[in-house]
């Protein structure tokens, strides 16, 4: 104190005699008086008054003479009656088994029992030993700094967080993990593991958590392939997105790069063997897309084939659950070679003044695809709401290849009675696929209604029957009267 007291009136002495400007000082040398002249004289400070003023504020204001001496003083480096400070590691959560993602808090409490005077700023470092790994290593995370001055005054405690470890996803490995602080003053360097656990109230020595994987998931309703039936040289994609478990959480990993992306594999199917597969990385935010863009998928001989498949996503986690996959998803079906190009499909009538029963006339165009003609079966089919989906008729032709022909069907007779007065539409099927892969024809509407100027039934039906047997009995009952009335 009085050290601290001498420096006191030296520096007021001082800026006294700076403010007074040229001031004789008596400076001893050698046993000799020696002083600079100036034209202003020489006066010394009240120091006695002064003394009692500086003791009346340590008595009435001992909590500002206390920040004074910081301001003003700092003892000479010493270990006399110093203490290196107490270090522990500080998780307030009661929850040590948690995921990578998982939010986590770490910080430091020091403790500092020694006079302000004695005080030395505290270097603190996070070490961590990582799963499978045999010793402590210094954490991703910046060096904590506690100046003099920083601790509460009544508690000589510091509270300080390590805000740069928000997760462990960085880790590329799971399973048990140690945290500890490591503290250096200049002097002494040691860790928080000489200290005595106080986990009731989050203080640790060494802190042991169980870190766990939660591995990437794709969400099965994303699941599309586009087309679903497409050609074997067509462009094909494939689409989905992966859950984002890391909703609300900070991306960036602690050394403050972007986080791992996630390997997701596109698995295709040809029946229970796995016929293709091709690999990407996604980040969680990303769409998933392949397509035949980024690899040769299909074959030609792929053609007229059925396939399924499904993704398999990881993020390469050691020590733990990595990988998950999705449903099967199907298609796409890839149409066959075309082998036939066929045209000018067409229905008439025989007669514009047709009755319902009378004839009519279906036929389509046809050249072949390949390099040689081609035998093509072709079957007619009509559909009316009495009879839908009904086949007509077929045959058979030799389709050539430098030249367009017709395949005919001449003078049918598709509908009956239940189909008068209704509309009809019509469609082909061939033996071999047709320019789109397809082995039937589109659809095409009857250019007018079945006619329906005659009566709506068949002879041979119950009522046809009917009416035929009650115009037989009358002619009977006529026949029997006229033969009595005249013959008789």
């Amino acid at each position: 104190m009085r050290g601290f007291v001498a420096i006191l009136l030296i520096l007021i002495y001082l800026s006294v005699i700076i403010a007074q400007g040229d001031v004789d000082i008596p400076v001893t040398s050698g046993g000799a008086r020696v002083s600079s002249s100036g034209g202003g004289g020489s006066r010394s400070p009240d120091i006695e008054n002064f003394i009692r003023q500086v003791e009346s504020w340590k008595t009435n204001y001992p909590d500002r003479f206390d920040y004074l001496k910081t301001l003003l003083y700092k003892q000479n480096f010493t270990t006399t009656n110093y203490v290196p400070p107490g270090v522990w590691l500080y998780y307030p959560s009661k929850n040590k088994t948690i995921s990578r993602n998982d939010p986590i808090e770490i910080g430091a409490l020091v403790v500092n029992t020694n006079p302000i005077e004695l005080r030395r700023a505290l270097y603190l470092t996070l070490e961590i030993q990582e799963p499978g790994e045999r010793s402590f290593k210094p954490a991703k995370v910046g060096t904590q700094i506690i100046q003099v001055n920083e601790y509460d005054d009544k508690e000589k405690t510091v509270l300080r967080d390590f805000p740069d470890l928000s997760s462990f996803g960085y880790l590329r490995r799971v399973g048990a993990v140690k945290l500890r602080v490591n503290v250096t003053d200049g002097q002494y360097r040691y860790d928080s593991g000489i200290q005595t656990n106080d986990s009731e109230n989050g203080y640790y020595n060494e802190l042991m958590l169980n870190v766990y994987n939660i591995p990437p998931e794709i969400n099965n309703t994303t699941m599309d392939v586009s087309p679903n039936i497409a050609k074997w040289d067509d462009y094909i994609q494939y689409t989905a997105s992966l859950n984002d478990r890391s909703k609300g959480q900070n991306r960036a990993n602690v050394a403050g790069k972007e986080e791992n992306p996630v390997q997701v594999t596109l698995h295709i199917y040809n029946g229970s063997n796995e016929v293709f597969n091709t690999t990407k990385p996604f980040l969680p935010a990303d769409t998933i897309s392949f397509s035949t863009k980024d690899a040769n998928i299909f074959k030609e001989k792929d053609a007229g084939k059925n396939f399924t498949y499904r993704y398999s996503a990881t993020d390469g986690i050691k020590g733990g659950n990595n990988t998950t996959w999705t449903k099967l998803g199907y298609g796409p079906d890839i149409r066959p070679n075309p082998k036939i190009k066929v045209t000018d499909l067409n229905a008439s009538c025989e007669d514009n003044n047709y009755y319902w029963w009378q004839g009519y006339n279906f036929g389509l165009k046809a050249k072949s695809q390949g390099a040689g003609p081609v035998s093509l079966k072709v079957d007619l089919y009509t559909d009316t709401p009495a009879h839908p989906g009904r086949r007509i008729a077929s045959q058979t032709v030799i389709v050539p290849t430098n030249d367009t022909i017709d395949a005919p069907f001449k003078d049918t007779h598709p509908f009956d009675v239940a189909d008068a007065n209704q509309t009809f539409s019509y469609y082909f099927r061939y033996s071999v696929p047709d320019q789109d892969g397809r082995s039937q024809s589109i659809t095409k509407i009857g250019q007018s209604v079945i006619n329906a100027r005659l009566i709506r039934y068949d002879t041979i039906s119950g009522l046809g029957l009917g009416n035929v047997l009650i115009i037989l009995i009358l002619a009977l009952l006529f026949g029997t009267l006229v033969e009595r009335r005249f013959y008789r």
